[in-house]
Order: C-alpha cells, then structure tokens, then sequence
C-alpha cells in the first residue's frame, strides 16, 4: 500500500492506493490560513498538527480496508510558501504563503539591473512569488534570522521532517523557490550571489524517483507503521498533479482548481526568457530530458464558484445553460482578485443568468485559448487534452476547450484527486 498526500493551500488531500493501483480511500481536511495584511501566512505547529492526523486518519480507514503493509508514502503540495528553521528545525517565522506581497519590493529593486539574469537562469518570473525574493524580504527586515546553521524548509519539506527528521527536496519544488539553476540542475551560485543568499540555506536536490529516506523511528512508532516506509518529497503540486493525470508528450493536462494551469512536455530545454516573457514557468520534468511548460490560465475554479454564489445555480445548471450562447453587453462583467487570489466578479446590472453565464465561459475560454496558443511557441501541439481538478465535471466547458484545441479529444478526470494520487505513483 501507498500513501499520497497533497499538502494545499485550501484543503490537504490524502489518497491511499493498494499495490495494484486501486484506489483504497481518499480523505481531505481544511488547511488553516491566517489572513494577513500581505496576504496569508500559516502557523508550523498547526500545520504540521493538521498533516499528522491525516496521515493518521487515512492509515486508519486504508488498514480497514486491506492487509497491505504500507510501503511508501508520497508528499506534493505548495510550491514558495515556506518559513526558516534554526538548526534544531525549530520555525522561527510563519509560513509565507506562495501569494504573499513580502517580497515584491526586493524583487523589483533588482528587476533593472539583473532580471535577465535571475529569468533566464531560473525560467521563474520576477515578483513576490518566488522564494527568493521573500528570503531577501526576510533578510532585509529580520537579518539576525541569517545566521549559522538557518534553513528555509517548504511546505513539502516541512512535512517530510516530520516524519524523517531529514530535510530534501524534489527538483520540481527547488526550481519554484527561483534559485535553481535549469542548465546545471542545483542551486545557482550566480542568482544567490545577485539576492544575497547562502546556499546552506537550502536543502540537499534529490530526483523523487531517487529518493530512499526511510521514516524516523518516533513517528514509525506513533503512527504504528513499519520502520521500512519510505518518504518522498514527490514534488510540485502541480507536477505532481500532471504526473497522475499522465502528461507525457502529445499529452496536455489542465488543472482546474480555484487557479487553472495548463501543463505541456517539451524538449529540448527553451529559452527561459522566452517563456518568462510568455508568462509562463520552466520546470524539469521527472524524466531525464524533458521540460514541463506551465502556464497559468487563470482563477477559473473561483471564477464558477463566484458565479455559482452570485445566481445560486448549481454547476450542472450553469453548465448546461452555457450551451445556449446568449449576447450581452460588451462591459458586462468585471473580475478582480482578493490578496487570496480568490475571484470576485462584479456584473452589469440587469443581466439575465443565461447572460452571465455567457459572460463567464466566453472569458474563461478567452483565457484558455490565449494560452494555449502560447505554449505552442514552445511545444508541440496536443494529441489529447486531460482536465483534472474541481470543475474537471462540467461537460459544455471541456467539449469547448477541446474545440479550442481542434477538436481533439478531451478526457475529465475528476478523480482520483489528482496531485495526492501523483504523488502516490512517484512514492513507488
């Protein structure tokens, strides 16, 4: 048996797989977010208290369900947000939330003279996203958190030395935090030397398919499961999610949660300043030699949320009115984001359902299309399209993406969830 756990900004999913691949149980519970004047940050101890009884719960109810051992257990989740530990991995910050704005000052008081720089060697854009920048933030206003001996652990991370008392990572999370180098696959000495960073800062890189790290005996014992478990850090929870959805080349995945990607293979590595320019993300895939491309449509999941709570439809309504295009004025709706990245749309008053619901999927469709086009700058045209993720159900928005793409066939697949069920497979 294997255990795959999605530690997300939202919810914290766990899937548990038997042997053969079968889906034994899924579980999920509220991710605890404190809102913040920058955005969000979370508490270590809550987090890491939340993530145990999981795992708990999910051995539990998978061990009622099958005399397997457990083997494996795989960790995806969160890319950027992390916090610093001192050398005894105590935390020492909150968890700065991937959206958070601390670091976007540092980031565009080295924007004029090194982006091309920090782009082309990272394939990460420049803003308060990438680690880094909140690492500079850190140091700029807490520089006595920069001493021997002090780490910056992610998400991920976090979770695997719970349960090892070893901190690494996948490359799929190093290249988010902006730091890692695409041509040399580790850290770049050229970017920590332009931000200020140490490399001690960060963890050992191991591939997770070349991950062997064993869980601690403490937590073996706490969780009553063998000493022979292995941990990986599976990675990104995007890749993660892309690599259970089976992206592979010809292959696209569009994961469609509260924010929707898009994901593409391609080969050999691009120009990072390219894509960088095209808004989107290099990442190295798990296979040698190949380049995941990921480019984000939008916040479409919250976008159908916010229409759902607005005209109080159920999404199979919403659906199914979409079918019917209506016109409606050019200035019919607007949409902003919350600091949560959270969508709020604020409709022309006097439109009829089947007006918003137009409105929406054309601006939906308007986004995904402009995208796609992008992503074949760079790589091949798809074969296939898999959609995955909450909305992954609504048929009339996924038989649009496939005409957008020509026609070809789009599969839905709304479950296993996805990134937990990924991470699961590396785990193996």
């Amino acid at each position: 048996m294997k255990i795959g756990i999605d530690l997300g900004t939202t919810n914290t999913k766990a899937i548990a797989l038997s042997k053969d691949g079968e889906v034994l149980c899924e579980l999920s519970n509220a991710t605890v977010v404190n809102t913040v004047p920058t955005g969000g940050e979370m508490d270590p101890a809550s987090l890491a208290q939340g993530f145990l009884s999981l795992l708990s719960d999910v051995i539990t109810k998978a061990g009622n369900l099958t005399d397997e051992r457990l083997e494996a257990i795989g960790l995806a989740g969160m890319a950027e947000a992390g916090c610093l530990v001192n050398s005894r991995y105590e935390p020492q910050t909150p968890v700065l939330l991937w959206y958070d704005r601390r670091g976007a000052e540092e980031a565009e008081e080295l924007r004029t003279e090194y982006e091309d720089v920090l782009t082309s060697v990272s394939g990460i854009r420049m803003s308060n996203v990438a680690t880094i920048y909140k690492l500079a933030y850190l140091k700029k206003h807490f520089p006595h958190l920069f001493t021997s001996g002090y780490r910056w652990i992610g998400v991920p991370e976090w979770a695997a030395w719970i349960l090892t008392a070893e901190h690494y990572t996948d490359k799929t999370l190093a290249v988010r935090t902006g730091a890692y180098s695409l041509k040399t696959n580790n850290w770049s000495s050229d970017i920590l030397k332009i931000t200020g960073l140490d490399e001690s800062l960060f963890p050992q890189i191991i591939s997770a398919k070349q991950q062997n790290v064993l869980i601690s005996p403490e937590i073996a014992a706490y969780l009553e499961i063998p000493e022979t478990v292995r941990v990986t850090v599976s990675g990104h929870d995007d890749l993660a999610a892309a690599y259970g959805a089976g992206l592979a080349p010809g292959v696209w995945v569009d994961s469609t949660g509260t924010a929707e990607g898009l994901v593409a293979l391609t080969s050999p590595l691009p120009d990072a300043r390219q894509t960088v320019k095209n808004r989107m993300s290099i990442a190295p895939w798990y296979e040698d030699g190949q380049w995941a491309l990921i480019a984000g449509v939008g916040t479409s999941g919250s976008l159908l949320a916010e229409l759902h709570s607005q005209t109080g439809l159920p999404f199979s309504e919403i659906d199914e009115l979409a079918k019917n295009k209506v016109s409606y004025p050019e200035n019919a709706l607007s949409a902003e984001l919350t600091p949560a990245r959270i969508a709020r749309i604020n409709f022309l008053s006097g439109l009829s359902d089947a007006q918003k619901v137009s409105a929406v999927y054309d601006l939906i469709l308007s986004n995904f299309t402009r995208r796609a086009e992008q992503i074949t700058k760079f790589a091949a045209s798809p074969e296939k399209l898999v959609i995955t993720g909450g909305q992954a159900l609504l048929p009339e928005l996924c038989r649009r993406k496939s005409e957008a793409l020509g026609g070809i066939p789009a599969e839905s697949r709304p479950k296993p969830e996805a990134a937990a069920y990924g991470a699961a497979l590396l785990a193996i």
